[in-house]
């Protein structure tokens, strides 16, 4: 599974309609809006890919449509997965293309990809999840009143495990760019804002107040992130760059 994401631009057609001279204003015109738009790419060989609920947009080749629904059995090899109900998703197998929905300039995402180990399990907030490869056990778990207050993220979050002795693909999409950071056992990630957007198992995730009866410094309440493990951040979310 190899994605790719395209900006496509409007024809030729358009700039001479619309009277604008393409190779001075392709990317701004002081009077009109020149609509870009991004599309992601999944070029399948004999593989299959697991998308976002309702984000295809059109596909072609040799393939196979179903959907995604966690078998129970490999469910009950998966302890440490503890999820509370099945994730159901479109699914496409074989070799062909599947792109997704187009996205229109100015709600563009940035995409990462992830590469999940055998070892890993990936929790990630809600709306974050794009696709990824098809050899995985997915789940769907609830968050606990204190996450639910202080996110976004609605009342439960996705998440993901490779297949046993497999290496597994997972693609993300943010608001704003993302990295990956990876914590240590001793050391602690506090953020006054919902910085992380996934993290792995080993990571253990609290919102709680920084300190008690203005004894804090004045933060009030923060996420705080421990334990061992790797953490999907987008630091630059709410300061409006980009």
């Amino acid at each position: 599974m190899r994605h790719s994401v395209n900006i496509l631009e409007p024809t030729d057609l358009w700039y001479l309609q619309n009277n604008i001279n393409k190779e001075t204003n392709k990317f701004y015109h002081p009077t009109k809006s020149i609509p870009f738009v991004q599309q992601v790419e999944v070029k399948l060989e004999n593989t299959g890919v697991v998308i976002q609920k309702g984000s295809l947009h059109s596909c072609f080749g040799k393939l196979n449509y179903g959907v995604y629904k966690t078998d129970n059995r490999l469910k009950d090899i998966f302890v440490s997965l503890m999820t509370e109900m099945d994730y159901n998703a479109p699914v496409y197998r074989g070799t062909g293309v599947v792109k997704l929905e187009p996205r229109q300039k100015g709600n563009f995402l940035n995409y990462a990809e992830i590469e999940i180990n055998e070892s890993e399990q990936w929790e990630l907030d809600d709306g974050i999840f794009q696709l990824c490869s098809d050899n995985v056990v997915m789940g769907v778990k609830k968050l606990k009143w204190r996450q639910m207050a202080g996110s976004t993220d609605g009342n439960s979050r996705i998440v993901i495990k490779s297949l046993p002795k497999q290496k597994a693909q997972l693609v993300t999409g943010t608001p704003a760019p993302a990295k990956i950071i990876e914590l240590r056992s001793g050391e602690v990630l506090i953020a006054d804002y919902d910085m992380v957007k996934g993290f792995t198992n080993g990571i253990k995730e609290d919102y709680c107040k920084l300190g008690y009866f203005g004894k804090g410094g004045g933060e009030g309440y923060v996420w705080t992130y421990n334990g061992e493990g790797r953490l999907l951040v987008s630091e630059t979310e709410g300061m409006k760059i980009g």
